[in-house]
């Protein structure tokens, strides 16, 4: 049994992208130059660590440099060792199958752990049925190319999950609250 609850909060294109060609997050960056926080901040005031991928990790590094960081942080990774220079006790590199990711996570933590990114981490989570709750903040961009979310369509790759709330936002993003079927 799970003592930790995993939400996943990201931003994704119309065409279902969380990323652009190469990478890029531009695209998403005026979402966030709004006056709207879309419930991040109150997310993370309920938060007790963060999951992510080691490129979304590399992403963050890039845009904020060895900032330390505010909770524990587990950055799913294969690689452990590029990441020699990095002292926050606040990171942690894991690595292995997920389950025994968030086994392992379970020992430690309790409360909301927000996955921050990566498709091939939420892929992994939907897969092995450990994420509970998906909010997905779908922009009116077409993006055409990147990294999708999904290799499916997006109810296909959430058929395990009930839609509770959808919520427009002035800015033209809908938000869409899925949470796992019990």
């Amino acid at each position: 049994m799970t003592m930790i609850e995993l939400v996943f909060f990201a931003a994704i294109s119309a065409d279902g992208y969380l990323a652009g060609p190469d990478g890029d997050m531009s695209w998403a960056e005026k979402y966030l130059n709004s006056d709207e926080d879309y419930g991040f901040v109150e997310l993370l005031g309920s938060t007790s660590a963060v999951l992510m991928g080691s490129k979304t990790f590399d992403f963050e590094l890039e845009a904020m440099g060895a900032e330390p960081r505010a909770l524990p942080t587990y950055v799913l990774t294969n690689n452990q060792m590029r990441y020699d220079g990095i002292t926050d006790p606040f990171v942690h590199f894991v690595s292995g199958p997920i389950d025994a990711v968030i086994d392992e996570m379970n020992r430690h933590l309790k409360g909301r752990v927000l996955v921050m990114g990566g498709a091939d981490v939420v892929r992994q989570l939907i897969d092995a049925e450990l994420l509970d709750q998906v909010r997905l903040f779908i922009t009116p961009d077409v993006l055409g190319g990147g990294r999708a979310l999904f290799e499916q369509e997006l109810e296909g790759a959430l058929a395990a999950f009930t839609l509770e709330e959808t919520r427009p936002f002035r800015t033209g993003l809908v938000e869409r609250d899925y949470r796992k079927r019990s």
